[in-house]
């Protein structure tokens, strides 16, 4: 007898099998079933016919410690509320980057206290890092690695160096597991915000006008041969510019092992109409783009170019996002919640693709990149019986003060789209009913990545 069977039409690899169902035993997918009559019998039943059932989306980057008020405990809530099972935690936290195994034991502790979906976890490195650094982080269970080449602060975001990349990115490419990378070039903005401020120009869109494509494109064409000398695994965070896409391109075809991502603010928000609507709510880094960026970003991703798309999950208290001068305000913004309906509406409601091309997106291709896909991202036999069931039939209004997430504002606030999350289970666990969030903390789990010590 199966513990669970839910019915519906169930979103896999390549299409959709409507009016289906899948079993489940012991919190992973025990049958795929052409039709519930077709299955076992089961101690409990979801019927959610004329719903589509997603694999439960895996975030593959979220921040819950870029600021303290967010905590693993909120981000983790806003996260079952959107449908998402897995997310990967940023390795900047406040105070304590994750960049020892001291402090990676730490938050590892916080997961098993407080998390409500399950955790894999980035490590990151210091400025000065050396390359024997890098075993002990992958064997305590981070799935992969984060840095950056633009320096925010020098002891929490730093910038890493070519002489310590060029020691540091062969031990991580023997390790086995990816590095992601923050790719700006912060002389070029830092240089422009500079004059940008002399001028007196601090409104809205200075933002978007300091950080021209060729402050993203250099760096990552830096990463780029980087990866190509050392055959790490290279993976491209927050991806803006569709000549960054066109680049990994090229480098893959050299052999290069890359991944790409983007967001769902490069290819919704506009920065001439954006930026000066919603002012420094609409400040992320990259900054968002114009009309013919966006256009060819979603070209790329519509002709499959495109990996992944996460949320850059950032959430700023408003308090940091309301100041008139642009470049008071942090930057970023949440996202836990509105991923997946924003894309679904996006990509399957507006141009007509495929659910499945959102599960590969947003679920199976994150997981497989950071190791996580035996178990996630997928419905298939033996992987967690992870669901985001999402009724396109439903409309969903984007209500930020209702979000559990901290910061309780979205630049997409008062947006509607078709298409809502009215259940999230994990594992077999119904976690989001549709109206709260109901698991306890502690349920979710941390999960380490391939090169974990067992």
């Amino acid at each position: 007898m199966l513990d669970l069977l839910v019915k519906g039409d169930v979103v896999l690899g390549h299409g959709v099998a409507r009016d289906g169902a899948v079993g489940v035993l012991d919190g992973k997918v025990a049958g795929l079933y052409a039709s519930a009559g077709a299955a076992p019998a089961a101690k409990e039943t979801v019927d959610v016919s004329g719903s589509l059932i997603y694999p439960g989306m895996v975030d593959a980057h979220v921040h819950c410690h870029s600021n303290q008020a967010e905590t693993i405990e909120l981000a983790t809530q806003a996260a079952a509320a959107g449908g998402v099972t897995t997310i990967l935690d940023m390795p900047y936290d406040i105070g304590a980057p994750v960049n020892t195994v001291e402090i990676f034991r730490a938050k590892v502790a916080e997961i098993g206290r407080a998390a409500r979906v399950d955790v894999a976890m980035l490590a990151t490195l210091r400025k000065q890092a050396e390359a024997d650094e890098v075993s002990p982080l992958v064997r305590e269970g981070a799935c992969g690695f984060k840095m950056s080449v633009y320096e925010t602060d020098p002891d929490r975001f730093p910038r890493i160096d070519d002489h310590v990349l060029w020691q540091v990115l062969p031990a991580i490419a023997k390790s086995g597991v990816p590095v992601g990378f923050h790719g700006e070039i912060d002389l070029i903005i830092e240089d422009l915000i500079a004059r940008a401020k002399r001028a007196g120009q601090t409104y809205p869109l200075a933002h978007y006008e300091t950080r021209p494509p060729v402050s993203e494109t250099l760096a990552i064409l830096k990463l780029l041969e980087l990866a190509y000398w050392t055959r790490v695994k290279l993976h491209v965070f927050h991806t803006s510019q569709p000549r960054s896409v066109e680049m990994v391109q090229w480098f893959k075809a050299q052999g290069v092992d890359v991944s790409v991502e983007t967001c769902p603010h490069y290819l919704l928000l506009d920065a001439e109409k954006d930026l000066p609507r919603v002012k420094g709510f609409a400040k992320i880094n990259p900054s968002i783009l114009k009309q013919p960026e966006r256009d060819g970003l979603w070209g790329h991703l519509l002709a499959g170019r495109v990996d992944i798309i996460s949320s850059d999950h950032a959430p700023w208290l408003p308090e940091r996002k309301n100041k008139e001068n642009i470049f008071e305000n942090a930057s970023g913004a949440p996202g836990l919640e509105t991923s997946l309906p924003l894309m679904h509406d996006a990509l399957v409601v507006k141009r007509g693709q495929d659910p499945s091309v959102v599960a590969r997106l947003l679920c199976g291709n994150p997981a497989r990149r950071f190791g996580l896909g035996a178990r996630k991202g997928r419905i298939a036999l033996g992987a967690d019986a992870d669901f985001a069931i999402l009724d396109p039939r439903k409309p969903f209004t984007v209500e930020a003060k209702k979000s559990y997430s901290s910061a309780k504002w979205s630049p997409y606030d008062g947006w509607t789209t078709q298409g809502r999350v009215t259940r999230t289970i994990l594992r077999g666990r119904t976690i989001f009913d549709g109206t709260s969030v109901v698991a306890p903390a502690g349920y979710g789990q941390f999960l380490p990545g391939p090169g974990a010590a067992r």
